[in-house]
């Protein structure tokens, strides 16, 4: 028997987490061997809490005209760094700021995937429920792999709901390799 393994296209989840910046790794390790198309997708963070999604901000080095944006959003969050869950406080973030955020992860992480020889990079942002777009649009583009990490952001959510990793892995028709 004479089979080969081939993989043409590679989707790789991302929300600025580090077990999503692993996955990245993963990802482009294998895109570069195999010469494969990277897809990498952010999902509307709108679970997340102000806090954390201000925390983000600040890793992903947003510029200050951005930061500067949470200021009418959550002041406590803003000038004292308080912890204020989702939806406790009137407003959350806006969707266009959440573009913003996830643009700036998904610049981060080509540039990562780039660095390590990936040569094809498109860059997807959806808002829906994360599982759902993930499946969606690896049925959509025909992906060979899906690399995610097992833990994102809403770690939390996942225990309570189960995972989007453990759905994904359960529901895709490609191979899903879940990173730790």
């Amino acid at each position: 028997m004479n089979a080969t393994l081939e993989i043409k296209t590679i989707l790789i989840p991302v929300d600025g987490s580090g077990h999503a910046r692993k996955a990245a790794l993963v990802g482009a390790a294998i895109a570069t061997k195999f010469s494969a198309r990277v897809i990498l997708l952010h999902v509307l963070l709108r679970n997340l809490s102000l806090t954390k999604i201000y925390e983000l901000a600040q890793t992903q080095k947003m510029p200050p005209d951005v930061l500067e944006r949470f200021k009418p959003i959550a002041p406590a969050v803003y000038d004292f760094g308080l912890t204020v869950p989702a939806g406790v406080i009137g407003s959350v973030a806006s969707t266009d700021l959440l573009i913003e955020i996830g643009r700036r992860i998904l610049e981060t992480e080509k540039a990562v995937i780039k660095g390590q020889g990936v040569k094809i990079v498109d860059l997807v942002i959806e808002d829906d429920d994360a599982a759902s777009k993930i499946l969606e649009i690896a049925k959509n583009e025909k992906v060979d792999f899906v690399v995610m990490g097992r833990r994102g952001l809403g770690a939390l959510e996942g225990v309570l709901s189960g995972s989007v990793s453990t759905k994904v892995s359960h529901l895709a028709q490609a191979t899903v390799v879940s990173v730790t």
